[in-house]
């Protein structure tokens, strides 16, 4: 493989916002893995909790290269917005698609490879489908049923609370996927993790939510950036798109197709159709739609599935067709063109740099254009402009490369 004397670095990321942990996280990476140059993938607009990123993915793109990574991969939106396995699924197919990444490394509860390996191995190769599918219907959340399946399947202590933690089980579907691939494809990343450095990401976007500075958690540059993008547009957030998700659902020859979207099963649409009838902001309904079956992440992914129509149709589409359709570039290390140029030698599928001059297949291009009408709605999330202001506008096509 041409480039392959190169040692590069996979690391996947949603930097909402860039804080001191993940600058933890990309140097003790480096040094574990030895490598010097860096690929990130990163979610876009909207991220894996079922919500809008605080500020958009350009920002976050900036906050990226400024913090030392040299290339700034799209995780579609389809991806982005999925449940761990498919996030997982999807940013590892775009790593092995750039034919360049040896590494992936990941910060985790447990900072143990060996353990993490281990569940991926089992859940891979050997936890049936029905014993998840039966603690599901038993009432149990999906972390764990998941959980209690592994628990049949090996000897091992399953009482240890691994599959508990988040960052875990992110690392165990990343070694899943990586797995999977090696049965698809060759693909040469060797997975490694290192302690997750505590972050406040949550605590950062509620803190400027409320006016309250984050200078303290961020690097100074990273701050400056995402303060700038706060004080001329404020904090995107779901609560804002509450009027979108409100005309979908009370649309009587719309909603009785709601089951149709990724996320939504066993009448979960109905208990929205009825508390968007009682509430009208997006937080209240979810509070009222809350089980203990469902997670509030599972749920607020389903009602960005709903908003951004992101069905199960589409997405079986991508998943039989290996996932990411394309590799789209968002920012670059000016002084790194060498590596996007052995981008273009090695990457096994098409590469994505002006919207404008993109010529892809039929599925890719179906692919992107969901990505340009998120953004649209993107916009949405922010706070209402007062009175004869200007809206914040996003537009795919007219937004730049991110070049430092």
């Amino acid at each position: 493989m041409e480039g392959s004397k190169m040692n590069i670095l996979g690391i996947i990321v949603e930097y909402n916002p860039f804080h001191r942990g993940h600058s933890s996280h990309l140097e003790r990476s480096k040094a574990a893995t030895g490598c010097e140059t860096v690929i990130a993938v990163m979610s876009g607009n909207f991220v894996q909790r079922g919500e809008p990123a605080i500020c958009d993915k350009w920002t976050r793109t900036r906050m990226a290269l400024e913090a030392g990574v040299d290339l700034v991969i799209e995780l579609p939106l389809y991806y982005a917005t999925g449940g761990a396995e498919y996030f997982a699924r999807g940013a590892v197919t775009l790593l092995a698609a750039t034919g360049l990444v040896n590494y992936l490394c990941f910060g985790s509860e447990c900072a143990d490879i060996n353990a993490i390996t281990d569940r991926a191995q089992i859940l891979q190769y050997e936890c049936e489908d029905r014993k998840l599918k039966e603690y599901l219907r038993q009432g149990l959340s999906y972390p764990a049923a998941r959980e209690k399946a592994y628990e049949k399947f090996t000897t091992f202590d399953a009482k240890d609370g691994l599959l508990s933690k988040p960052n875990n089980i992110l690392g165990v579907e990343y070694v899943k996927a990586i797995l999977g691939l090696k049965t698809q494809l060759t693909t040469d990343i060797k997975a490694c993790t290192v302690p997750r450095s505590p972050g406040a990401a949550k605590n950062i976007r509620e803190n400027l939510r409320n006016g309250i500075s984050a200078e303290q958690d961020m690097p100074n540059i990273s701050w400056k950036i995402l303060n700038e993008s706060v004080e001329n547009y404020g904090a995107a957030e779901l609560d804002n798109l509450s009027a979108t998700f409100q005309s979908i659902v009370r649309n009587k020859n719309f909603s009785q197709y709601l089951h149709n979207y990724v996320g939504i099963s066993e009448g979960l649409e109905n208990r929205f159709v009825k508390y968007a009838q009682e509430y009208y902001w997006l937080s209240d309904i979810l509070a009222a739609v809350k089980t203990k079956r469902y997670t509030y992440t599972r749920l607020q992914r389903a009602v960005l599935h709903i908003i951004l129509d992101i069905t199960k149709e589409c997405l079986a589409e991508y998943e039989n067709s290996g996932g990411p359709q394309y590799i789209r570039v968002l920012g670059f290390k000016r002084d790194r063109t060498d590596l996007l140029k052995t981008l273009e030698r090695n990457a096994s599928l098409p590469i994505v740099m002006n919207l404008k001059n993109a010529i892809l297949p039929e599925l890719a291009t179906q692919m992107l254009s969901e990505e340009v009408r998120s953004t649209d709605l993107y916009s949405l999330a922010f706070p209402p402009p007062k009175k004869g202001r200007p809206a914040r506008s996003l537009h795919e096509y007219a937004m730049p490369l991110v070049i430092l």
